[in-house]
């Protein structure tokens, strides 16, 4: 064939595919094979060898629906650009899938960003608006999978809306990394305490398992998240790596004792420790996956454990990416508050009882980046406070949530409720003082 005839011939098959319809296809991803298949160029998707006869049906101009496992969302749509091959060069950690076809990215939301399937009931044929039980889960269990076209569309549709809303929006990365770059040096060692306290107790026990253990980070399947019936969910990292705890914490610490101070819950806070440590943009963006997956509509970061280097990058990132998500920081450290950027989404409460007031000295002293701050103080027991000289506190706590006064002789929605209450569970969901401005407002109020 000469080159002419060549030619003729390739232009008539970009016609034929371009009159064509295309076909709408359901590929699954876990996170980590996304990022996999993005780190080798996005041009190759593969599966097992199963699935030879089902992917050879996929003809250039086919488009596929990507979905995230696990967390259930929709991260964007790739272009069939040939056909199926065989070929076992490495690309994926999880398995060969020698089954491979050529695709080309056509829409990436990222994985901040990416669409729970649950956004989209009442949308779905599938997924209606008040759906009960897992029956719709048939339609986003295997790979790849043909789609309904009124569905597929819907997909779509969402796709590019959410697409188009965050081109608007965006904060470039070179901006975020225009930041003075926070060192990493690691936080002033806490020493040594009684094993007869609860700090004491649960520092050395997660020692001995950071000893027994290999460094490991969180699976692809595990959870970030831990569940708290009075916070909601949070972002946990171990007190004993993180914390600089004051005589108050050691003795009254409510993260040492229960469910936190089991072991499981141990090396899982030190998987999540290592796993920001080891990227704190990918840690954030696995955050925003689950936050979007349980319709969250505010976090809370150090639920336990305390700030580190690179979980204030973690915090910043996320902050700037998804600036719908509130996020409520608990630290006692100053040096690494600061660093917070000034993000009106992201408020930073920081917690200080009668050892530790001079932190907040410190904190003031070092020019925080942040204006969106409050104070808190945490009582010892047996403690009256004296609310003349706390007149900055925001949020004040007793000790075990037990008034040691009968009339504090301050605004209610400066006691906490949960001090007020005999059943605590969701308290912090109704209340929201501390992550809807109200905090932030009393603290400024005094400073004026």
């Amino acid at each position: 064939m000469n080159q002419l005839n060549k030619s003729s011939v390739q232009n008539k098959n970009k016609e034929a595919i371009a009159a064509r319809k295309p076909n709408y296809y359901l590929g699954l991803f876990t996170v980590e094979s996304w990022r996999e298949f993005k780190r080798h160029g996005g041009q190759v998707m593969g599966f097992n060898e199963n699935k030879a006869k089902t992917v050879a049906k996929l003809l250039p101009g086919d488009v596929v629906l990507c979905y995230l496992t696990k967390v259930s969302a929709f991260i964007g749509t790739l272009k069939i650009t040939g056909p199926s091959f065989n070929d076992t060069s490495p690309i994926w950690s999880d398995g060969i899938f020698p089954v491979r076809i050529s695709v080309e990215i056509e829409q990436d939301l990222g994985l901040t960003s990416s669409i729970p399937i649950y956004h989209l009931a009442g949308k779905l044929s599938f997924l209606p608006k008040n759906h009960r039980g897992t029956g719709w889960t048939i339609h986003v269990r295997t790979s790849p999978r043909l789609w309904d076209n009124k569905n597929a569309k819907t997909v779509i549709k969402e796709i590019t809306n959410k697409r188009r809303a965050i081109e608007s929006t965006l904060v470039e990365n070179n901006s975020f990394h225009s930041e003075p770059a926070i060192p990493v040096n690691p936080l002033k060692k806490s020493g040594r305490f009684p094993l007869t306290l609860r700090v004491g107790k649960t520092i050395a026990k997660t020692k001995k398992l950071e000893m027994m253990m290999e460094p490991e980070v969180l699976g692809s399947y595990e959870n970030v998240l831990s569940f708290n019936k009075v916070t909601g969910y949070s972002v946990n990292f171990p007190i004993a790596n993180t914390c600089r705890p004051t005589a108050v914490c050691v003795k009254n610490c409510y993260f040492a004792t229960g469910a936190p101070s089991w072991s499981n819950s141990l090396k899982h806070q030190l998987k999540t420790m290592n796993t920001v440590r080891a990227n704190p943009y990918e840690f954030a963006e696995r955050v925003a996956l689950e936050y979007d997956s349980l319709a969250l509509n505010f976090l809370r970061w150090n639920g336990g454990g305390d700030l580190f280097a690179e979980n204030v990058e973690a915090i910043n990132y996320l902050g700037r990416k998804r600036p719908d998500i509130k996020i409520w920081v608990v630290t006692r450290l100053p040096e690494w508050a600061c660093k917070i950027a000034d993000l009106p989404n992201v408020y930073i409460h920081f917690s200080l009882d009668r050892n530790s007031l001079d932190r907040r000295r410190q904190f003031l002293e070092l020019n925080p980046r942040s204006s969106n701050y409050f104070f808190s103080y945490q009582c010892d027991k047996n403690e009256k406070p004296d609310l003349e000289k706390l007149g900055f506190i925001s949020v004040l706590f007793f000790n075990n949530y037990l008034p040691t006064m009968k009339k504090p002789g301050r605004d209610s929605e400066t006691i906490c409720p949960l001090n007020l209450l005999n059943d605590i569970s969701g308290v912090c969901e109704n209340c929201r003082r501390c992550f809807n401005g109200k905090a932030v407002a009393h603290a400024k109020t005094f400073s004026n």
